[in-house]
């Protein structure tokens, strides 16, 4: 490089720090002006002549900030659903930092919104190609049993999504199985963050500030995962004053308290939470409920000075459970709800996260350093001697640098992550009885944000550098995704597309012949083989038909190559033995968001409606079949009416059925060794299967039914919640042992009642 050009250089680097010093920042708090509670959520708006300039929201301790603003005169406008707006003049000076606390009050009638369109608040119909931005108010619509609302249940409202029913733990997400989903809390793996009864996860609704569900289409962020991406971050407690709250429920009690630890600048949130359905409902109309599960969380957020934040998060999990704890026999009568020690199933996870924010007061960078720590074990067997298990532990940093610009951001990362993983296997047809490996993993990227034309178009380009340095492999995977508002930001139109290709170097295995199973093992790709990739491509818009109605409409592709499948065989087995298959996952759905719809006798309507139609194909040697995820036809509903203080909830889940793999027959197997004298001694009788997955299951169908009072009383707010879980007692079918003809069915009808009392 010649003389000019290294001191053409310098001039703009010094130019940089003196251009940014004649901007400034407005930053705050917003919280409650009785309970000095924190307002996740609000809306903030700088205007200039009733025109945007800039907008955000505030975090889970109510705090926002909004760099990079031009010296000059706004009118700054802040709003939360529910308070009253706060308005004001304001002049800001070049280079000047300016702190502000707003406590707004709330309101009797509803007034109109401030909307900042990237900030707004998440729903069903706010879907961004395969982006679902999920808020704890959302959360809070879906009922579960108990009293507090669950990601886990939200996420079952969402197309695509698809589960095994009321139990099983276990997610599939448009085409993607189990092991090609990613779930992080606070920037760390939790590698099976779903309890074994499918309306709970590792994140109830007080303990979401704002989650990111991508069912397809991630950006370049996000790596090592071939389907979807479940980010989550978990809220800091309140920095003003003590809060929490206690919930009873025979499923599910929990009990979480928050407070300052410095006032204004520290605060700590715990919380515990615990099942007691397996002892305080052993047998309920004739099913056992053999599930033992809960959960431990535990975060410390500091503000220290006005630039840096310091988080530390701890989580701990664990769930056991019988899948074969009800069953029927072949004539239907039913069985002896004893434990079968050889059908049991138990998992859990720790998980360990820092994370350090740095926000410049001189440069537009926001800094962030992640470091942590994720450990989880699966088990199937008895608890004192289990036939099979596995474990996954993993460490990881992560550094990520963004630099904010006037419409946009430009942003570059990395992550090294180092994972042990290991099985151990009892079974007589398995090929290997344990095995062990590591595994060294760098994503790197670099991607955009960028607002054009006037804030009509937002484009998200982005680079994924994904590499296994022990092992000299890398993979270049090219990201984007596209915004468009035809007539504004402000439109009732939005376009959206999505387009990316990933890599993943680690594999889970199971026997997917079984329909129960829910034991997995996580291997690392061997050399010899390729790593699974994919390529995901999407396409969609939403439209506010209505001030209170709103649709959306979204197609998805994705391919896969070198999917982990295990080898076909005709006996059962749980197999190592793995061929390359190749598949195809593609569908549509539909989806209205009905929203504060006035209805009878001064009540209110909230509702969501979606339906989803997909086909998921694999090939892997001679077969071509549809795997055990591949649910053709799904439909949710939800309606939920308001009046005062009192509320009506409907909820229909619909799913057509699952493939699974039929028995062929019997034989009798022998053991050819010299002294074994066939004429004489009886052999073993073997089931043989048929091809795979060649029969489908009956369909899924569930009607629920939930009335929740609550009372408002300043700081204190209890609440009442009584409902019934498969209203119809639908006989919805888990699992059918082909070895005893016995069947195992979902959950009958349950009823259920909880109790909750908060201190805000």
């Amino acid at each position: 490089m010649t003389a000019h050009r290294y001191g053409l250089l310098l001039f703009f680097l010094f130019l940089v720090p003196i251009a940014s010093a004649q901007q400034a920042i407005l930053r705050g708090f917003v919280t409650d002006a009785a309970s000095e509670q924190p307002l996740q959520g609000a809306t903030i708006a700088l205007k200039q002549e009733g025109r945007l300039v800039q907008g955000t929201a505030t975090d889970g301790d109510g705090y926002f900030v909004l760099n990079r603003v031009l010296p000059g005169g706004y009118d700054l406008e802040i709003s939360f659903i529910g308070y009253a707006s706060h308005g004001e003049s304001l002049t800001l000076r070049a280079g000047e930092i300016r702190d502000i606390r707003i406590d707004l009050a709330i309101r009797a009638a509803d007034l109109e919104e401030v909307v900042v369109v990237a900030e707004a608040e998440g729903g069903i119909t706010t879907v961004a190609a395969g982006l679902e931005t999920v808020v704890p108010a959302a959360i809070k619509r879906v009922p579960v049993p108990g009293v507090s609302g669950d990601l886990a249940s939200y996420l079952q409202t969402i197309p695509g999504v698809t589960v095994q029913g009321d139990r099983g733990g276990q997610f599939f997400v448009r085409g993607g199985a189990v092991d090609q989903n990613l779930a992080l809390l606070d920037g760390i793996p939790v590698y099976q963050p779903f309890h074994i009864l499918s309306f709970y996860s590792a994140f109830p609704e007080e303990l979401v500030d704002r989650a990111a569900f991508y069912t397809g289409g991630f950006g370049a962020r996000y790596g090592g995962r071939t389907s979807s991406i479940l980010d989550v971050t978990a809220r800091n407690g309140n920095k003003q004053n003590v809060a929490g709250s206690v919930a009873l429920a025979p499923f599910l009690s929990s009990a979480t308290i928050e407070g300052p630890l410095v006032d204004g600048r520290v605060s700590a949130i715990l919380s515990v939470r615990q099942s007691f359905v397996e002892d305080l409902m052993p047998d309920l109309f004739g099913q056992a409920m053999p599930y033992r599960f809960g959960d431990r969380f535990g975060k410390i957020h500091a503000l220290l000075g006005g630039s840096h934040e310091l988080s530390f998060t701890f989580l701990d999990t664990d769930d056991r459970g019988d899948i074969a704890g009800s069953k029927k026999s072949v004539f239907g009568e039913a069985e002896a709800a004893a434990k079968t020690d050889s059908t049991e199933v138990a998992w859990n996870n720790r998980v360990y996260a820092a994370n350090w924010i740095y926000r410049s007061n001189r440069l537009p960078i926001v800094v962030r350093l992640t470091g942590g720590r994720s450990e989880m074990g699966n088990t199937f067997g008895p608890e004192d001697a289990p036939e099979r298990s596995a474990t996954v532990e993993s460490s990881e940093a992560s550094l990520r640098l963004a630099w904010l610009l006037r419409s946009g951001e430009v942003a570059v990362g990395s992550t090294f992550r180092r994972s042990d993983l290991g099985y151990v296997l009892d079974d007589l047809f398995t090929e290997y009885t344990s095995a062990s490996d590591q595994l060294d993993e760098v994503l790197s990227y670099v991607e955009a944000s960028i607002d054009m034309a006037g804030g009509r178009v937002r484009v998200n380009p982005g680079l994924h550098l994904y590499q296994i340095p022990d092992r000299s492999r890398s993979w270049m995977d090219p990201r984007l995704r596209l915004t468009l508002w035809p007539s504004g930001p402000e439109g009732r139109f939005q376009v959206n597309a999505a387009w990316g290709l990933y890599h993943q170097a680690v594999a889970g295995l199971s026997d997917e012949r079984d329909l129960g199973n829910l034991f997995t093992a996580w291997i690392v790709t061997p050399d010899d083989r390729e790593v699974m990739q994919s390529m995901h491509g999407i396409l969609g818009g939403n439209m506010q038909i209505r001030p209170w109605l709103s649709a959306a409409l979204e197609g998805f592709y994705k391919s896969y190559e070198h999917i982990s499948a295990p080898i076909f065989s005709p006996f059962p087995r749980f197999t190592t033995t793995l061929q390359d298959a190749t598949g195809s996952a593609f569908g549509a759905d539909v989806r209205l968001n009905l929203e504060n719809r006035p209805f009878w006798a001064e009540s209110v309507l909230d509702g969501t409606f979606s339906y989803t139609w997909s086909s998921v194909e694999y090939e892997a040697g001679p077969w071509t079949y549809h795997p055990a995820h591949d649910r053709r036809h799904q439909f949710n509903a939800l309606l939920h009416a308001q009046k005062g203080d009192v509320g009506l909830t409907l909820q229909w889940q619909y799913g057509s059925g699952l493939p699974f793999t039929e028995s062929g027959g019997f034989d009798v197997w022998y053991l050819l060794t010299p002294d074994v004298d066939v004429s004489t001694e009886a052999g073993v009788d073997r089931i043989v299967y048929s091809e795979p997955f060649g029969g489908r299951q009956p369909t899924y169908s569930r009607f629920d039914l939930w009335i929740e009072r609550r009372v408002d009383r300043g700081r204190t707010i209890a609440t009442l919640r009584a409902g019934v879980l498969n209203m119809l007692n639908r006989k919805n079918l888990f699992y059918y042992d082909l070895f005893t003809f016995s069947r195992v069915d979902q959950l009958p009808l349950v009823p259920s009642v909880g109790f909750k009392l908060e201190l805000r």
